[in-house]
């Protein structure tokens, strides 16, 4: 939940200011420390002597400057995977001796670019440490080296937050903490100036919860963000509270736990199968058997290249959409478990267009919904999904590859196989001996380069020649 501050005096402002610039102050401190290999117990209390912070707060320090340290060695990890696997693809293609001379220069310019960059990460994972880490953002450090901005604009930038991890013992958070009195919230901040038994003195500044209401109807729009963290206030949990100055004002993220919603809405009759696509989702609804009930497709051509704050707002709407769909039927949802790892070396003009496509976004709203809705939530592997439904099932129900791909993943959640036809078997791989060795998912990718060799570069062309190509009566 996101909220802000109200009414702040300028009294308030200036201790607070002053606790965001000790705070972050102290968890550079603390990032230099740990990646220096001191014992974080050490660093603890070396933190709340040297800062004049409470144990809590530089606790929260160190644990947020561990966690970055954490995050970069993940990200480090993952960028060499991708490096490597895109050297590797480079030189598959260069393994093909159809090439000209022009394309083997722009594959060996481009592979050198992949290796230098493989090479650099390589050095860090080799020696166990991190790229240079720039609190403040990289951007606004070279704008300031530019001089572009300057210098109290760019220690704003590097002491703007405080975090603070919540505490079930201590019935919420203990150095900020949110109270209600007389129905008007107020956040409680515990700050570096101390009473005579050593207590931090706190101040409470207003703050507004986030409620819209409708003009018409007077009832809350969208999520009852107020009411659930009001709920969740009286059952005394932990909560966790990130302060951040950004325009001279003060906003709050809020996370806490949602209490679990009974599902109303299960797979046990049947299951919405979606796949998902760059302008929305094709659902396809078959029953517990596996067998085709109805399909449709929820399209928003605007997400192809509307800007982020619209885009976000319109995957709103297209899984409000999805949602409404499966509560009509009572009925569950199944999706494919994308993993979005950038692996492929592909084309400048698909590099762009495949950086518009919101996967991701649209997913995790989706399974927001789903579990704020209780709606049953499943995930499958993608493996072939989109082949199997287009020589599969397209025909058969007259749906596109899309829907198709969605029935798949539909049946896929019920664990039911997918065998290939006898028809296709019969007239692509009638004389490979070894195809029934392999698994089920092998069998289809061995198929689908069988066909590929017919000139079916598109499912499109499948879909309209599919008698021609499998040597069927035409005219019946």
């Amino acid at each position: 939940m996101k909220a802000i501050l109200i009414n702040v005096e300028d009294e308030q402002k200036q201790v607070i200011d002053l606790l965001m610039t000790v705070f972050c102050s102290a968890v550079r401190y603390s990032f230099n420390r740990v990646n220096e290999g001191l014992k974080i117990g050490d660093i603890e209390k070396d933190v709340a002597l040297k800062y004049r912070l409470n144990i809590r707060q530089a606790k929260d320090a160190v644990e947020n400057a561990r966690q970055t340290i954490v995050s970069q060695k993940e990200l480090l990890k993952m960028n060499y995977e991708n490096y490597t696997k895109k050297v590797k693809a480079i030189k598959k293609q260069l393994d093909n001796g159809k090439l000209s001379e022009n394309k083997i220069r722009k594959l060996l310019s481009k592979l050198k670019k992949r290796e230098r960059k493989q090479a650099y990460f390589k050095v860090f994972i080799d020696n166990n440490t991190i790229p240079p880490v720039t609190f403040g953002t990289k951007e606004l450090f070279i704008k300031r080296c530019k001089g572009l901005i300057t210098r109290e604009e760019w220690r704003n930038a590097r002491a703007n937050r405080i975090y603070s991890r919540g505490d079930k013992t201590k019935k919420g958070n203990p150095n900020l903490r949110l109270i209600v009195n007389n129905d008007v919230s107020y956040l409680e901040i515990s700050t570096l100036e101390k009473t005579e038994m050593n207590r931090a003195v706190k101040i409470q500044v207003p703050i507004y919860l986030p409620q819209k209401l409708s003009k018409k109807t007077g009832e809350v729009n969208g999520i009852p963000y107020k009411k659930l963290f009001l709920e969740y206030l009286e059952t005394r949990g932990a909560y966790q509270v990130e302060m951040i100055k950004k325009d001279g004002k003060y906003y709050c993220h809020i996370t806490f736990e949602r209490p679990e919603i009974e599902l109303e809405c299960t797979t046990h009759n049947g299951v919405i199968g979606i796949d998902t696509n760059p302008n929305g989702f094709a659902l396809t609804v078959i029953d517990n058997q596996g067998n085709y009930k109805e399909h449709t497709y929820l399209k928003q051509h605007e997400l192809l290249y509307s800007r982020s704050g619209r885009r976000k707002n319109l995957c709103g709407e297209l899984c409000q959409r999805v949602v409404s769909f499966a509560k009509e039927r009572g009925l569950g949802i199944a999706i494919e478990d994308l993993k979005f790892k950038d692996d492929k070396d592909v084309s400048s003009k698909f590099a762009r267009i495949k950086h518009q496509f919101i996967y991701s976004l649209l997913l995790v709203m989706l399974k927001s919904a789903c579990l704020r809705e209780g709606i049953e939530f499943i995930s499958v592997k993608p493996q072939y999904t989109s082949k199997i439904g287009l020589y599969k099932y397209c025909h058969q129900y007259g749906m596109t590859v899309h829907n198709g791909a969605a029935m798949v993943i539909g049946r896929r959640s019920y664990k039911l196989k997918e065998k290939i036809p006898k028809i296709l078997k019969d007239k692509f791989i009638k004389y490979d001996t070894s195809f029934n060795k392999h698994n089920e998912w092998k069998k289809w990718g061995i198929l689908n380069n069988y066909i590929k060799g017919k000139e079916v570069k598109i499912p499109d062309y499948w879909i309209e020649n599919r008698k021609k190509l499998l040597g069927l009566d035409v005219s019946a």
